[in-house]
């Protein structure tokens, strides 16, 4: 058996105008530090997502002073990774006819992201994320997808997946049934126009909540390039341990990389897997946006020519940098980092 996954074949020879269209929940994400007794104190999962309605958002934002607002999401973040990393990407998304709306296309827009944000038909706000971050790093987050979640699929339909080598979807979408169907409208012009599919597992509660929906699409052969954390590989494929849920994932047709923290990452293929160790950091300060700047090198990495090992690497540095400062989105040119490691 080889001994390295070979590159992944790219529609058009990799000669497509856009590297990556990135669909996924339009959040204003909003940071602040905050012990566990905090967290657990306002009724959310230490070191996961909950969805929380407006009432209880608006409790939440008033108890700090002080929040580092940015324009977020999962895949937002995503695409602003790639971007800095010196590719093209296309953010899609639903948000409020609000000025919080439009606070957020400016500032997807002012870190080279091209942005399809249209506002939602039903009124709704632009949505909220409450990160709240501990001493050791840990994020818990509160979100109040308002807006975010009514992502049509109209929308995707003016994307230009068609234009784009990779189309990556955040599993998230799958907690709102509109969302939801815009995801099923990626993957059906994705599949019609040759572009790759790629998904995110995005949190193990989304896994637990939605196990057989993203079953049916990656045992379908609908997912070419899978992301999760071990937590979440595990769950998807009801394995015991971390070398069991890998080799569940060993699959033709699909590369599945598997982050692990501090313990590096997995990618896997029906030919082979590779082992990559994470990039060292002098103090893990942050890990909101980690697995999210793992995808954005990986597949910056990928949708240029590059291997597994290639796209594990660059993820590992693009991941490292991020939780080495507070926020979700990179302080160092990524693109130079790259070319000095």
């Amino acid at each position: 058996m080889p001994h390295a996954i070979p590159p992944l074949v790219l529609p058009d020879g990799g000669r497509r105008p856009l590297g990556v269209v990135c669909l996924g929940h339009a959040l204003v994400d909003r940071l602040a530090e905050a012990p566990p007794e905090v967290v657990a104190a306002a009724g959310l999962e230490l070191g996961a997502m909950t969805l929380v309605e407006a009432a209880t958002a608006r409790v939440i934002e008033q108890q700090w002073d002080h929040w580092q607002e940015v324009a977020g999401g999962s895949a937002a973040n995503t695409a602003a990774g790639i971007a800095s990393l010196g590719g093209s990407a296309a953010f899609v998304g639903s948000i409020g006819a609000d000025a919080a709306g439009r606070r957020y296309i400016a500032d997807l827009e002012a870190a080279g992201v091209r942005c399809v944000a249209h506002p939602a038909g039903d009124g709704s706000q632009t949505g909220l994320c409450h990160v709240l971050v501990g001493a050791d790093g840990t994020r818990s987050m509160a979100t109040s997808l308002g807006a975010a979640g009514e992502l049509s699929p109209a929308a995707v339909e003016e994307a230009g997946i068609a234009g784009a080598s990779v189309v990556y979807i955040e599993g998230y979408l799958l907690d709102a049934p509109p969302a939801a169907s815009a995801l099923a409208k990626a993957v059906e012009l994705a599949r019609g126009a040759g572009t790759l599919v790629s998904l995110s597992l995005s949190d193990p509660f989304v896994v637990e909540r939605h196990r057989e929906a993203i079953l049916e699409l990656v045992e379908g052969g609908e997912v070419d390039v899978l992301f999760g954390n071990e937590e979440e590989a595990r769950s998807l494929t009801g394995a015991a341990s971390l070398g069991e849920a890998v080799e569940a994932l060993r699959r033709p047709g699909l590369l599945a990389l598997v982050t692990r923290g501090a313990a590096g990452s997995v990618a896997v293929s029906a030919e082979a897997l590779v082992e990559t160790p994470a990039e060292p950091v002098a103090a893990v300060v942050d890990t909101t946006g980690a697995g999210d700047l793992f995808a954005a090198g990986a597949l910056h990495a990928l949708t240029s020519g590059g291997d597994a090992a290639a796209a594990a690497r660059v993820g590992s540095l693009a991941a490292s940098e991020i939780i080495s400062h507070f926020g979700a989105r990179p302080r160092a040119d990524l693109a130079a980092l790259v070319a000095g490691s």
